[in-house]
């Protein structure tokens, strides 16, 4: 679909003339058509007036239509045209909290909880590093920037919901506050703190935030009961 104003309106005039229902959809760039956009959506045709093949024809007929790919979502309700998933230009892969579960609960029993715990945190922290530079070569963030960033990618990605407090420049601190982290959902009911990786993951980047390294430890987690997960950032020593 070419990007111009107007564009998705004119779609979906066409399915609504024959009775269509959208029933979800989304709509988003793809790297191998930069001045076009791809809108994708479930729709109910159980009440359509006009055939499948008509709605083709009238949709590709529109100026702004460059390609419709029609395709019945059986035997389950997936939406399985746009492979690979993206996250924005890198690919990325969707997994139930469950499966989260499963695997680090496997890997406990082979290296028992300290084991596991060193390894998530040193992956998490590497990680972190490289997500905010990332952010900082590709949108050229910093400081305040970075921070802001951080708590929007972790809403966008599922990851959860972060907010930053009493952060300190100078010394190089700074309370997180993570709610609703995935990490310790997938953990379940623990009688320690679980997210390592999340821990990991907040002192990489504050390190790049910081510009000096930086250690990261958590005060507070729901899978032992609190609200929320905390975790303080302080200079490593």
């Amino acid at each position: 679909m070419k990007d111009v104003p107007g564009a998705l309106a004119n779609a979906a005039k066409v399915l609504a003339n024959a009775n269509i229902n959208i029933k979800t959809g989304s709509s988003f760039y793809v790297n191998e058509h930069p001045n076009a956009g791809v809108w994708s959506c479930f729709v109910d045709v159980s009440r359509a007036t006009k055939s499948l093949d008509d709605i083709k024809k009238e949709l590709k007929e529109l100026d702004v239509v460059l390609e419709v790919i029609l395709k019945e979502p059986k035997p389950a309700p997936f939406e399985s045209i746009h492979f690979p998933v993206l996250h924005g230009n890198t690919r990325a892969v969707i997994m139930p909290i469950g499966a989260f579960w499963a695997l680090w609960d496997g890997f406990e029993r082979i290296l028992k909880h300290s084991g596991l715990s060193a390894v998530l945190y040193d992956a998490g922290k590497k990680t972190g590093e490289h997500a905010a530079k990332r952010l900082k070569e590709i949108f050229g963030l910093s400081d305040k920037g970075l921070i802001q960033a951080l708590s929007q990618a972790g809403q966008a990605t599922g990851w959860a919901i972060t907010e930053f407090r009493q952060v300190d420049f100078k010394r190089c601190t700074a309370t997180i506050i993570v709610k609703d982290c995935f990490e310790a959902a997938a953990w379940r009911k623990k009688p320690y703190a679980v997210c390592h990786w999340t821990r990991g993951y907040l002192a990489g980047y504050m390190s790049t935030v910081f510009s000096n390294p930086v250690e990261a430890m958590e005060t507070k987690c729901i899978a032992k009961g609190d609200k929320y997960c905390e975790f303080r950032v302080q200079r490593k020593i």
